[in-house]
Order: structure tokens, then C-alpha cells, then sequence
């Protein structure tokens, strides 16, 4: 397993991330609790999941929460793991109207604590942006659960680059603790000149990664093996993610089925290297539906793209 560091952290954590979304809904208890067990017993230690994952389901709200607090419990792995979790995401049915007042945060952070049943949040990401409201006002309502110690640090999901920098000039002018780390969609597979991010999602592009290499602000994408993009057979692959009918990913997609015959390893395991050798990356969440792609996945942690290959795949030529 490979570690890196997260500033507010004690401790480096797994570079592999385990997104847990679908734990305790998609995934029944018993299923997460193995896939919590692998993760854990192959030096897994960066877990993240949501205030707002299995809302969609009826009396679904906080499945995820509960189930890694129960495995927590049961395993007395809380010293061992990071726990990431979100809160301030729209509620479902009023998308429309965003949730980053202090009372909303406040709210969600004490469900989340409860559901967890933690004493404090390693990673506390603000789930969506509204650019309506000041950051210096979001920020400023952060400072006291930090200063309380419940929340060691910040992280931003679905941030816009400018919005971050405004954040930390923001931090810089108060003294106050800012983002430690973001969160957006960003894998190998290159988003299609006609794709939109809808519902407040921001996906990687080339003036984000720019800004995070002069920022040094450290990056923890979702999405980051492309939702199995290069797994499928090309022509399935563009049929079913028409986010990456790109011709770039029609390359990159011919590389790692070659990359991965040398590496002995899926093309999976190849896009999540790439991006875990990234500079501006390190990290990668995943999203494991049984044991086998979590070992699979896992594998990733020990490919070493040569510089050759690393940067073969991060050409933007077509």
C-alpha cells in the first residue's frame, strides 16, 4: 500500500481511498463488512462516505454512516482508520437550494458523528458549493467545530479552482484553517469537449490541475478508474460513458490494454497507477461493489508505470 500525507492529519494515510456509497444499501452489511476487512487487512487506512450516500433509497439516509460505525465498533479499528465523510449537500428534493449555512453544517456533522459513532472527523468535506455565499462565511462557521477539535481537517468536494484559491487567500487574511485537500471527478479518461457537469459536480480540467500544481493543494478524486472505461471493450465503452467519446481516450484506451498485458495487471489497476504516480494526484477513491474488484484495485498500489509509460498516457494527443 502506498501512504501520503494530508495536512491536519497525524498520521499519512493509504493512497487508496474506499469509497463506501453503496455500504449498507447497494452492499448488505455483511458484504461491506468483508470488503471493510479486506481493505483494513491489506493496509487500507483512508476510508470516505457521505451525509447524504443512500438518501435516495426509503429509510436509506445514512446506511453508509452506520455501517462503517458499526464495523468500527465491532473490529475496534478507530485508531487504525481516517475517516472522511460530507455533509452540506442539497437536500434531494431541493437541489436547488444549497445547505452551507452554519445550521445545516452543524446538523449534518452531528448526525454524521452519531452515525459514525466517532468523537471526531479525520477529513470533513463540504459537499457542494454555493457561489452565492461568501467562502469567507463558509469558512468562517468551520473554524469552530476545527478549534473544538471535532473536524482535524477540511476538505472540498466539487469546488471550483476559484473558489478554492479564494479560500485560501480567505484562510491566509484570518489565520484560519482552510481546505486541506479536494475532492473532484478525475481519472485517465478525458470528459468529451460536450460534456456538462450537472447538480454542482465538478470534474478535472486543464486550469484545475494547473492550479493544483502551482497550489500544492492535495487532490482525492472520485470516479478515478472511469467508472470501468477501460476495462469494457472499446466500442461498449463509448456507448455506455459517452462522457469519454473523446479521441484521446481511444488511445489511452489501446495503451493500458498494452500497459496492463506488460504490468500483468487489468487496466483497471493501470488507470488507477497512472493516477496514483500523478503529480498532482496520489490518490485515488474506489468504489468496490464485491472482494474481487477490490483486489483487483488493490493491485494498483504495486504497478510502477515506467516515465515513459506515465507519460504516453497523460499525452493529450488524439
Amino acid at each position: 500500500m502506498r501512504f501520503r500525507h494530508v495536512p491536519g492529519l497525524a498520521n499519512p494515510v493509504s493512497a487508496i481511498v474506499l469509497g463506501t456509497g453503496g455500504f449498507g444499501s447497494a452492499q448488505p452489511r455483511d458484504l461491506s463488512f468483508a470488503l471493510l476487512d479486506a481493505f483494513a487487512e491489506a493496509g487500507g487506512t483512508f476510508l470516505d462516505t457521505a451525509n447524504v450516500y443512500a438518501a435516495w433509497l426509503p429509510n436509506g439516509t445514512g446506511a453508509s454512516e452506520r455501517t462503517i460505525g458499526a464495523w468500527l465498533t465491532s473490529r475496534g479499528m478507530r485508531a487504525q482508520v481516517a475517516i472522511g465523510t460530507k455533509g452540506g449537500h442539497p437536500h434531494l428534493a431541493s437541489m436547488d437550494r444549497s445547505r452551507l449555512r452554519p445550521e445545516d453544517i452543524s446538523a449534518d456533522l452531528a448526525e454524521s458523528l452519531h452515525r459514525l459513532s466517532v468523537s471526531a472527523i479525520d477529513v470533513y468535506w463540504l459537499h457542494r458549493d454555493d457561489e452565492c455565499i461568501p467562502v469567507d462565511e463558509i469558512l468562517g462557521a468551520m473554524q469552530p467545530h476545527v478549534r473544538s477539535g471535532v473536524i482535524r481537517a477540511l476538505g472540498a468536494s466539487n469546488w471550483s479552482w476559484a473558489r478554492l484559491e479564494a479560500a485560501q487567500i480567505c484562510a491566509t487574511k484570518h489565520g484560519w484553517t482552510g481546505f486541506s485537500a479536494s475532492q473532484v471527478n478525475w481519472s485517465l479518461a478525458a470528459f468529451s469537449p460536450t460534456h456538462r457537469h450537472t447538480g454542482g459536480l465538478v470534474g478535472m480540467d486543464a486550469d484545475t490541475l494547473t492550479w493544483h500544481a502551482c497550489s500544492r493543494l492535495a487532490q482525492i478524486p472520485y470516479s478515478s478508474q472511469a467508472n470501468g472505461f477501460f476495462a469494457k471493450p472499446l466500442a461498449q465503452a463509448l456507448e455506455r460513458h459517452p462522457q469519454y467519446d473523446h479521441p484521446i481516450n481511444r488511445r489511452r484506451w489501446t495503451l493500458v490494454q498494452q500497459f496492463a498485458a506488460q504490468h500483468s495487471a487489468s487496466p483497471n489497476a493501470i488507470a488507477l497507477a497512472w493516477l496514483l504516480q500523478h503529480p498532482q494526484g496520489g490518490f485515488g477513491i474506489i468504489g468496490p461493489k464485491n472482494l474481487t474488484q477490490l483486489a483487483d484495485s488493490l493491485t494498483a498500489a504495486r504497478i510502477e508505470l515506467d516515465p515513459e509509460e506515465h507519460a504516453a498516457l497523460s499525452s493529450d494527443r488524439g
